[in-house]
């Protein structure tokens, strides 16, 4: 229980630390006068992707590296189904204009390369080594290039208030110490996360796909929601699926590059089956309804809840991966 303890706290720090690096880069991203697709979908996606690609950095330089893969599928689905789930639900989302049906097919397109890449060794499950990762990062590259080049801005983005040079710098140097806060809490996350699945008996891809991608996808959930409260759609989409999109590609493939991620099935099996029926939803919702209202929020957070229940339920199976 200790340990237990130890990790909520740390992973908490985590959320917290991310969501002052949040606040910052987005003050910096209007004083360099950065486009909003880039800003919005790119430079904030990437930010609050920053638990989980530090998580996977530690993780991979530890070698648990099927802590990093839990924790990318496993945010991946509570930014669907629990973040925009629940901005829905309190706020309604209008999708009209956001551009997050063209971000949605590319996150659907690599989640099923993602699991193509963990299958591909047979029922036994697989392994996900350098070239596989090399490969994501350079698709992380091209995602990058193909927003940047975009000419039109996701709707309702990020405001065009002024940001005067002494603002900036200091919220530069609050986004530099909040990024050091960040990976240092991290380390404390993965540590304690170890510790906790040796002493319940738990899977670490569990504890990756629920507690700690839970906690790591907490910057999402606050950024998303003042996104939508202020009706800035736009800049909620691309944040939420940008960080998908960021998951899959920059942190799976960094956690690829240093250490090989050994998967065994079925754990894997459910995770991935939701991320890509969320993704599929995301896509539905983007073309024939044009956005997400209350009783949709509400499916995707049931939606949340059955995925944690079969996490559960396959760990009191005694699955171990």
């Amino acid at each position: 229980m200790l340990y237990l303890a130890y990790l909520v706290i740390s992973t908490l720090v985590l959320a917290k630390s991310a969501d002052i690096v949040v606040e910052n880069a987005e003050k910096l991203s209007r004083y360099l006068g950065m486009g909003q697709v880039a800003a919005g979908i790119v430079f904030l996606a990437v930010i609050t992707s920053l638990p989980e690609l530090s998580v996977a950095i530690t993780s991979g330089v530890a070698g648990e590296g099927a802590i990093s893969a839990g924790t990318v599928f496993g945010s991946n689905i509570a930014n669907i189904l629990l973040v925009l789930g629940m901005c829905a639900f309190l706020y309604g989302i209008k999708m009209k204009g956001s551009k997050a049906g063209e971000i949605a097919l590319i996150l659907l397109l690599t989640t099923v390369i993602s699991a193509y890449i963990i299958f591909s060794g047979g029922v036994q499950g697989g392994t996900i080594g350098f070239p596989a990762g090399a490969a994501l990062l350079l698709l992380f590259a091209a995602y990058v290039f193909h927003v940047l080049k975009s000419k039109k801005p996701p709707a309702n983005g990020i405001g065009n208030h002024k940001v005067d040079r002494e603002k900036a710098l200091r919220s530069f140097l609050i986004f530099v110490a909040g990024i050091i806060v960040v990976f240092i809490s991290s380390g404390f996350v993965v540590e304690n996360a170890i510790l906790t699945a040796e002493s319940f008996g738990l899977a670490q891809s569990l504890i990756g796909a629920t507690i700690i991608a839970v906690g790591t996808s907490l910057p999402e959930l606050s950024t998303t929601l003042q996104a939508v409260k202020k009706k800035r759609y736009g800049l909620a989409m691309g944040n939420a699926i940008g960080s998908n999109m960021t998951n899959l590609t920059l942190v799976l493939g960094s956690t690829a590059v240093l250490t090989e991620i050994h998967v065994r099935l079925p754990v894997f099996v459910a995770a991935l089956l939701f991320a890509v029926v969320a993704n599929a939803l995301i896509l539905y919702y983007e073309a024939a309804r044009k956005d997400l209202g209350r009783y949709s929020g509400l499916l995707f957070l049931a939606m949340y809840a059955a995925f944690l229940l079969l996490m559960l339920e396959l760990q009191a199976g005694e699955i171990t991966v």
